[in-house]
């Protein structure tokens, strides 16, 4: 093996692997006591500094004179070679009781310890329901939880106590090019909840790796298309897409709900008899009701003929929604290219997309941003005025409203006053 080598201090020293895969560090962290680490390090300077972080550590347990298995714990808790993390647990050191803490409830049997276990715990709710003052109940789970699962394709099922900085960038790299940024970003964000959390109310580690600014920025939005009142009528008599997915694109337009929003829906949210949808719960956490729209209160009062359970729509949300709604266009020989284009500055048609067709056509119809606002939830009139542009086009264009949804839709069954 390598020659040895002694950091600055001497309270730690440093010999290369023989395998050529890292370096060996001796920490000391009481008296007589001393355990070694294999850090991973471009070169000596790298293992060098990483040593010495870890010999703070253990200077730092040596004087509050904890016991050797605690102190043992805590080194392991900091992780070799993880500074940020071995920078905030010595800012702590001094303060016993915390650490202990910290050290308890991260080798608590059955503790929450792998990013996986607290991504699992918040998506299902688990989280909420043990700390209800400090964490919500996910609306977005099936959605964050397939996200989480892209990411841990790159870290695997690493320990929360281990997790670096690099390996979030490594997560973040491995993410398909064509992500928006927007896309990106939301990632980002369930890394960065998930350490948090870590943080407080699990205090599995003392603060989070990922330093300000890791967030990506989100750049300026691409162009995006909406429908069409000619193209949404084609895409809605087509008998060759199922009913299901037309009616609820059909909904989308005309009430400019989200489709997360749209898909969490149930029958027990409408009176369909007075024409009113309630949204108790949604993503600005601002209960909203409107009178529905005299179509589409009648088309969802036939559907429900063909619908069983709780669900309006039962539509499986796997992730390709837009990717389907695109197929369906198609299918319906709904042919117009800035539907289907992708380039740097415009996106293709998404299901997303069908809101703003909601807001574009009923702007161009003279309804005031309020009316709006009070079906989208759109808590700012500066995001409803990005519509504009369009709603102008429109107008001119004179392409009209669309046609009511018990209308549009064929395949659906016959209203009970029927003749």
């Amino acid at each position: 093996m390598g020659s040895k080598s002694r950091t600055p201090g001497g309270a730690s020293r440093i010999q290369p692997l023989a395998d050529g895969s890292g370096y060996r560090c001796l920490v000391r962290f009481g008296t007589g006591l001393q355990r070694r680490f294999r850090i991973a390090a471009a070169d000596e300077a790298s293992a060098k500094a990483r040593a010495v972080e870890l010999a703070k550590i253990g200077k730092a347990i040596g004087k509050a004179k904890i016991e050797p298995d605690l102190g043992w714990r805590l080194l392991t808790v900091a992780g070799a070679g993880r500074v940020v993390l071995v920078n905030a647990t010595v800012s702590r050191i001094t303060s016993g009781w915390r650490v202990r803490k910290l050290a308890a409830a991260a080798s608590a049997p059955g503790a929450v310890t792998t990013m996986r276990q607290i991504a699992k715990a918040w998506t299902s709710g688990e989280l909420a329901e043990k700390h209800p003052d400090h964490v919500k109940a996910k609306r977005t789970a099936d959605k964050d939880a397939q996200r989480f699962e892209v990411l841990c394709k790159t870290i695997g099922d690493v320990p929360v106590t281990s997790f670096t900085l690099a390996d979030a960038e490594r997560a973040m790299a491995a993410l398909p090019n064509d992500l928006t940024s927007a896309t990106r970003r939301q990632y980002a964000q369930i890394l960065a909840k998930l350490l948090h959390l870590a943080v407080y109310p699990l205090k599995l580690i003392p603060a989070s790796p990922l330093p300000r600014g890791f967030l990506p920025k989100v750049r300026r939005a691409k162009a995006t298309a909406w429908l069409y009142p000619a193209e949404d009528a084609q895409l809605l008599a087509c008998k060759r897409v199922a009913l299901e997915r037309r009616v609820l694109y059909g909904f989308l337009a005309r009430e400019g709900l989200r489709c997360g929003e749209a898909l969490a829906l149930r029958w027990s949210d409408l009176d369909l008899v007075r024409g009113v949808i309630r949204l108790d719960a949604n993503k600005t956490n601002d209960p909203r009701a409107w009178a529905l729209s005299p179509g589409v209160a009648a088309a969802l009062e036939r559907f429900h003929e063909l619908v069983s359970g709780e669900l309006v729509f039962t539509v499986l949300n796997d992730g390709r929604l837009a990717e389907t709604l695109r197929a369906d266009l198609k299918l319906a020989k709904v042919t117009r290219a800035e539907l289907f284009e992708r380039s740097n500055a415009r996106q293709p048609i998404r299901l997303h997309d069908l809101r703003a067709t909601f807001v574009t056509l009923s702007l161009a119809a003279g309804k005031s941003e309020t009316w709006v606002a009070d079906r989208t939830g759109h808590r700012s009139s500066v995001m409803i005025a990005n519509y504009r542009r369009g709603a102008r086009t429109a107008a001119e264009l004179e392409l009209g409203e669309l046609a009511p949804l018990d209308v549009a839709v064929a395949g659906l069954p016959p209203a009970k006053d029927a003749p």
